[in-house]
């Protein structure tokens, strides 16, 4: 029996693993992707307060050891308006980083299985084990296909916007407004 089992092991998921471990609990993270791997429709930016965080971890050396460049200044075009200069400091940190998820995430999986998590790659979780209102772990795929039973004192779901934690125990959603903008990534090199 694990202390937690965390659903969904990218930029959520496994931070709290692994701080969980850190603090000494036994602690389960499965993701069906295999690490490393990008997500399609991500955004990449790592905030200043963000960036704080990764450096309190410790991980901040390995986001700038990914050749990641620091952002240290920015241009937003509004049309009616334009916000430019340097991002505004959180916790001391001035510099912004927007590393690919593949980076990224790879970086804070790492950190976790470091901390002493056990994770799992390309497992599937099909249903959440209920007693009660309470949930008490997780029943899935892993990567051979065979079904596999977990149990937890808690279980969270970091598992994205179509999360089966989320749906299956119905959480309420809040402060929800519809999208104002939608931003596009590129990626080039030799510019």
């Amino acid at each position: 029996m694990y202390d937690a089992i965390v659903v969904g092991a990218r930029c959520a998921g496994s931070p709290l693993a692994m701080l969980l471990a850190r603090k000494g609990y036994r602690v389960l993270l499965v993701d069906r992707s295999v690490f490393p791997s990008d997500l399609p429709f991500s955004t990449h930016y790592i905030h200043q307060a963000g960036v704080a965080r990764l450096k309190r971890w410790g991980l901040l050396d390995d986001v700038v050891a990914s050749n990641c460049p620091p952002i240290t200044s920015f241009h937003y075009d509004f049309g009616a308006f334009v916000l430019s200069g340097p991002p505004p400091p959180a916790d001391g940190v001035s510099e912004a980083y927007a590393p690919r998820r593949r980076v990224l995430d790879s970086i804070l999986v790492r950190a976790a299985v470091e901390a002493g998590v056990e994770l799992r790659e390309g497992f599937q979780v099909e249903e959440l084990l209920s007693e009660g209102e309470r949930v008490v772990g997780i029943r899935g795929r892993g990567k051979s296909g065979s079904a596999v039973t977990e149990r937890a004192r808690i279980t969270v779901g970091a598992d994205g916007m179509h999360s089966i934690v989320a749906r299956t125990v119905k959480a309420p959603e809040y402060n929800t407004r519809p999208p104002l903008e939608g931003p596009y990534f590129s990626y080039w090199s030799g510019v």
